[in-house]
């Protein structure tokens, strides 16, 4: 039963310490998501707030799935090497410092 339990506990006190990393994006609505859109605005990216959402968790936590790709593409990131342009913009406007 001991077996069982240690490593069980172990996981939920790893879950709870990084919860926070989770909260690494700022949400819609919050004045530091209000300063990464006007990032992306000083730097020529005209995205709708969703898709800067989705651009911002991809650029700092990974692993989003989704077609992003695309919809950059159909707001205009076009071009070589555009896409990891607003993904550095991401970074350095939305991302935590670590």
């Amino acid at each position: 039963m001991r077996r069982v339990i240690a490593p069980l506990v172990g996981a939920v006190l790893t879950a709870v310490a990084l919860a926070g990393a989770a909260q690494a994006v700022p949400d819609q609505g919050t004045p530091a998501f209000d300063d990464y859109m006007q990032g992306l605005q000083r730097n020529g990216y005209q995205l709708n707030p969703e898709t800067a959402w989705r651009v911002a968790h991809q650029a700092c936590v990974g692993g989003i799935p989704g077609y992003i790709g695309l919809e950059l593409a159909a707001q205009g990131v076009i071009g070589p090497g555009a896409q990891q342009r607003v993904m550095d913009v991401a970074r350095k406007y939305a991302c935590p410092v670590q």
